[in-house]
């Protein structure tokens, strides 16, 4: 069986990249031959997956005009790969890389096209994305969404099969394209790449996150501003970049807090789980976001996580349990939670303890690729 999945491109890491580089290496140990076909990576990428082929094919990246004014151009690259190695699956991941996958799904309709929707296209159906993107493409997502939405739904209809990462985006693939039959496969994480014993935890909440608007680490910010008012002095550690890193930065002088608030950059990876063992609790105040790799990561490193009421996290966190999930938005809740742990430090742990149990029976690769595996063996004759 040959697999070949379709991804934009390896410039930064993200929660997406992170699904198709693991399940695709865990396939290759299947027996699996698993290609990818993208825009940009890196050496490093090549040196961390020996088992996959990729092939780099260029161009600029989606959130410039000039990638739109090139599509088709990009497209006919991927056309040409695929006409001349005819995998078994095409399995197109985000946007704008499933369109390859459906406009190939016309062009040669006799191979399965099976998308793993992650979410409804969001520089189409988000207008958090969209009010992020920079002002000339801002402008042009806003005046060209009526005709996207259209396409968009057309484009939808030629997947043979649709994968999702979570029950709330299967709902909300139902709600947009009116699709009700999706099968949900969770992400996961490499569960022996974290501490096998709970660390000794030190007095620090954590946020992970790329730094853009709609992730609402400003909320976490303003919370420790509130803390500190009240003589509760907490410290919190920022890891990511972004658009948004100014303008926290600038919120947290503002506020005050620069012996609170403490900004890393991206970090390489050791480093990230260290952090995550060592925190008090991860906070996670992403408004529906469609899973998050970030409160799984927490909870393998024995951390527990308080996350909003919404998305992706009510799914992988068990509030009371292995974290807590908060009103969306609520700076009174993410106080008192933050409050609460740091007050009761032997909770936090107990907490720690119960969430790893809860991913390592639920959230591993080898379960979300054994999940795919299933899929695609239905679609190979």
């Amino acid at each position: 069986m040959h697999v070949v999945y379709l991804y934009p491109h390896f410039t930064y890491p993200g929660g997406a990249g992170t699904v198709v580089l693991e399940t695709a290496k865990r396939l290759v140990k299947k027996g699996v031959k698993v290609s990818i076909i993208t825009q940009s990576g890196n050496s490093e990428i090549l040196k961390e997956f020996p088992g996959i082929h990729f092939e780099f094919i260029g161009g600029p990246l989606p959130n410039s005009f000039s990638y739109w004014i090139q599509y088709f151009g990009i497209y006919k690259r991927v056309e040409k790969i695929l006409d001349e190695i005819r995998p078994d699956i095409i399995f197109p991941h985000i946007f704008p890389a499933n369109y390859w996958g459906f406009l190939y799904k016309k062009h040669n309709p006799i191979i399965p096209c099976i998308w793993f929707c992650h979410e409804p296209s969001a520089f189409i159906h988000d207008f958090r994305i969209i009010n992020g993107l920079p002002t000339p493409m801002r402008f042009f997502a806003k005046l060209s969404n009526p005709i996207m939405k259209f396409i968009d739904e057309k484009m939808i209809s030629r997947a043979d099969y649709i994968v999702v990462n979570s029950n709330f985006t299967a709902n909300r693939c139902k709600k947009i394209y009116g699709i009700s039959k999706t099968e949900t496969v969770y992400p996961g994480v490499n569960i022996n790449e974290f501490p096998n014993a709970p660390e000794n935890k030190e007095s620090y909440i954590l946020c992970v996150s790329r730094l853009e608007y709609f992730k609402r680490i400003d909320l976490v910010i303003k919370t420790v501003f509130l803390l500190k008012k009240k003589d509760k002095t907490i410290k919190l550690i920022i890891i990511g970049d972004g658009p948004e890193k100014k303008k926290l930065m600038k919120q947290r002088g503002e506020l005050g807090l620069s012996e609170n608030v403490f900004f890393t950059g991206t970090i390489n990876r050791e480093l990230l789980i260290q952090y995550y063992a060592k925190a008090l609790c991860v906070v996670f105040p992403s408004i529906n976001e469609p899973f998050g790799i970030v409160p799984i990561e927490a909870q393998a490193a024995w951390t527990p996580v308080i996350a909003s009421n919404s998305g992706g996290p009510v799914e992988s966190i068990v509030d009371g349990e292995s974290g807590f999930l908060i009103h969306p938005g609520s700076i009174d809740e993410l106080f008192e939670k933050i409050l609460y742990f740091s007050q009761n430090p032997s909770i936090a742990e107990s907490m720690g303890i119960s969430a790893r149990k809860n991913v390592s029976e639920k959230f591993t690769w080898e379960k979300t690729s054994e999940q795919l595996l299933e899929v695609f063996t239905r679609y190979v004759h």
